[in-house]
């Protein structure tokens, strides 16, 4: 949907052996695309937990939470940074350490290409004359009503700003997600397996106001009547593209495993003057 797998500011910045780090991987799929483009990368996936991992002989996965700091071993390792979709479990207060934690694992000029959705603005609309969508519109608002609607609207108009506030240089793109009518369905299929997950988990707790099993089965039946009419989601895909600024100190310091002042005590001084 967004008419690109790296955005063209990082594709032109990326060498041919990049190291490319993708967190809240889920099967991979992100890293798989880019593995025929870049057969020389290290291509790691992190995601919280291994029940999303697909075998592939060209990606690593591994577990690990966003929310926390990553291994001291991993700091400055990557090239790229790439993530997405995380706006479900997101507070408003998380965007920003997240963001930092993003930054540890990044090289001196690495990027951070982060993509999020309008999920405050996603809607429900015909394709066709005869397209329905109100069963669809009200598993929606069921799922709003469960969450903070505030925690909707974070992330996607908020991270541009966070990542100057963090000293990077930025650039942002917005595109629709119905860009291509051929992935309209498909776009509308997942968004309403994620939502009837939730609409589901509520009733199985029994939680006050939640439908009941039987009441789920006919909404699920129903949306699928709505999704063959040509009814079909539509929100905006933000993506905000970070670069880290080339310390030069820090790239230095990276670049000479021994005691930088045993090999040269006269230089760092220097760098730390151009640094600034």
């Amino acid at each position: 949907a967004l008419g690109w797998i790296l955005h063209p500011s990082v594709a032109r910045r990326l060498g041919d052996s990049p190291s490319i780090a993708d967190v809240a991987t889920g099967t991979g799929i992100f890293l798989r695309s880019l593995a025929d483009s870049y057969p020389r990368a290290r291509l790691d996936g992190y995601e919280i937990s291994s029940e999303m991992f697909v075998a592939n002989e060209t990606v690593n996965l591994s577990v690990a939470n966003a929310k926390e700091p990553f291994p001291a071993e991993l700091h400055g390792v990557y090239d790229l940074v790439h993530i997405r979709w995380l706006i479900a479990g997101m507070a408003p207060e998380d965007w920003e350490p997240v963001l930092h934690n993003m930054l540890q694992l990044l090289k001196p000029g690495g990027a951070i290409q982060w993509v999020e959705p309008a999920a405050s603005q996603l809607r429900y609309v015909r394709g066709e004359p005869g397209s329905k969508t109100s069963t669809m519109t009200k598993v929606l608002s069921i799922f709003r009503d469960g969450l903070v609607q505030q925690w909707l609207s974070q992330g996607w108009s908020t991270l541009p700003a966070i990542m100057e506030k963090c000293g990077l240089e930025v650039e942002t793109d917005v595109v629709s997600s119905d860009r291509l009518v051929e992935a309209r369905r498909a776009l509308t299929e997942n968004s309403l397996v994620a939502f009837m997950n939730f609409v589901r988990m509520m009733a199985t707790k029994q939680a006050p106001g939640a439908m009941s099993p039987t009441q789920v089965d006919e909404m699920e039946a129903e949306i699928a009547k709505e999704v063959e009419s040509g009814g079909y989601v539509t929100y905006d895909l933000h993506t905000a593209v970070g670069f880290k600024p080339v310390n030069w100190t820090e790239l230095m310091l990276l670049s000479f495993p021994i005691p930088f002042d045993h090999r040269f005590p006269n230089l760092k001084g220097l760098l730390l003057i151009v640094g600034e």
